[in-house]
């Protein structure tokens, strides 16, 4: 198959640290020929790891997209509410799309782009990586095998981290709905799609509740400072302080190893937690170890370019992932429940909040022969099926390689997408998938309707509408 020539545009975290190492891991199958990014040092950093020359590379995707398509792809990973407008103009401009999820933050440039694959038969690929982990996949398969019989009730929990929640949706770019979109949709647009995915099945009816209540300024503690490391009284017992998130870095590796099912990982990455100066010591002498004590990914990499220990104190001295978490500007929800009806009659809830002690979610499935749970969390995940007459478990290890991205889903995503591309046609299932996207985004729009209006919503106006 011949090799795929990509062009980026938004050259920030998930587009060029989640996707396009790809291409720098497998550069038989794709490379990147051109970038757009406004960030004058990511885009110079992107442009220098991927060789890509200097007129190639471009502040903005109108100056990229003036040009004859330069290759036959384009992966689109702008902020969300900037999703639209550049994704219309590359499928236009001829080249198929792997577009960055939520794939808009409007219901109607939701339908519009799905219109416009469907109008030049370029493909539209979102990326909803759930789709595209084992984890994910093997329940599916459970699922609609019949193993566990008929489904009857669903309970998913998107259980976010509080070190995660204070990060993206009280510090972060998604922490205000009017600037990007309602928590629903921002957090939980993978859950909502990969749900119908795996019971071959859709919600017909819905209610929603949920609001902010506790990241706000009443519960600020007495005396402390717009930013936390300005002396703020309780910095050394707030869960939430920068310093203990970033600095030290204890939150994310701690949750790291409650949800590994690698023995040495979950020791290493648990010990570090209870003795980090021990753990630093020891990586001296065993380069392993330095993976963790090394540290540079995610959420550093959101902070600063380039997050040494002098760079992270600048940016949360002058940044806004520095500020208290009392003292943000900050809107969406830190927990919504969406409970829901679909076609089979079976009941589904998914509960969403942001004050879980690890970051995971999780999974029941009841059938009328048999159960199946599971847990997927950033350090791995498993997998259990039951059955009621003859009470046999079986247990599946579904953790991805370490370093992989969303249990794996980053990687399959766009080797998937690559694959899809090199055919160069509009296959029916890369069609199928898009209506997908767009069905499970309507329901999230209608869930955030139907929590703000406090009222049952019949999902079907909002897929026809």
């Amino acid at each position: 198959m011949k090799k795929i020539r990509a062009v980026l545009i938004g050259a920030g975290q998930r587009g060029a640290e989640a996707y396009a190492p790809y291409a720098l891991a497998r550069p038989d199958e794709i490379e990147f020929v051109a970038v757009a990014e406004p960030d004058e040092s990511r885009r110079g950093a992107f442009a220098r790891a991927h060789r890509i020359p200097v007129e190639n590379q471009f502040a903005s995707w109108e100056e990229l997209l003036q040009y004859p398509p330069m290759g036959e792809a384009a992966i689109i990973a702008t902020q969300d509410w900037l999703h639209t407008q550049p994704a219309v103009a590359a499928m236009r401009s001829g080249y198929h799309i792997l577009l960055e999820k939520p794939m808009a933050t409007r219901p109607d440039e939701c339908r519009l782009l799905v219109a416009v694959s469907e109008q030049t038969s370029r493909q539209m690929h979102i990326c909803h990586v759930l789709r595209y982990t084992r984890h994910m996949r093997l329940m599916r398969e459970i699922v609609q095998s019949g193993q566990i019989g008929e489904v009857i009730n669903v309970d998913h929990r998107e259980n976010v981290s509080f070190w995660h929640m204070a990060h993206s949706y009280v510090r972060g770019n998604w922490r205000s709905s009017k600037e990007s979109s309602p928590m629903i949709l921002a957090k939980c647009c993978h859950d909502l799609d990969v749900l119908p995915w795996v019971l071959g099945d859709y919600p017909l009816v819905l209610s929603s509740t949920g609001s902010l209540k506790h990241f706000r300024i009443e519960n600020a503690p007495p005396g402390s400072p717009e930013r936390c490391l300005d002396g703020c009284p309780m910095e050394n017992e707030c869960p939430y302080s920068a310093r203990h998130i970033y600095m030290e870095m204890l939150p994310f590796w701690y949750s790291y190893s409650q949800t590994s099912n690698k023995t040495c990982e979950q020791c290493i990455t648990n010990q570090y937690t209870k003795n980090p100066n021990l753990v630093r010591w020891a990586a001296r002498v065993f380069s392993a170890l330095r993976q963790v004590t090394d540290y540079q990914g995610w959420p550093l990499t959101v902070l600063t370019r380039t997050p040494d220990g002098e760079s992270i104190l600048q940016a949360l001295h002058e940044g806004p992932y520095g500020r208290c978490v009392y003292r943000c500007d900050n809107d969406v929800v830190d927990h919504q429940v969406v409970s829901m009806e679909y076609k089979s009659g079976s009941t589904v809830t998914l509960t969403m909040h942001g004050h879980s002690h690890i970051e995971h979610r999780s999974t029941r499935i009841e059938g009328s022969r048999g159960w199946v749970q599971g847990v997927l969390g950033n350090g791995g995940g498993w997998l259990q099926v039951e059955h009621h007459r003859s009470r046999t478990k079986k247990v599946y290890d579904t953790s991805p390689p370490l370093g992989e991205g969303h249990g794996g889903g980053d990687t399959q995503l766009m080797a998937d997408f690559v694959r899809s591309v090199q055919c160069d046609d509009y296959p029916t299932d890369v069609l199928q998938a898009a209506r997908e996207a767009l069905a499970s985004h309507l329901v999230a729009f209608a869930a955030e309707t139907a929590r703000l209006e406090k009222r049952t919503i019949h999902v079907e106006d909002y897929y026809t509408g």
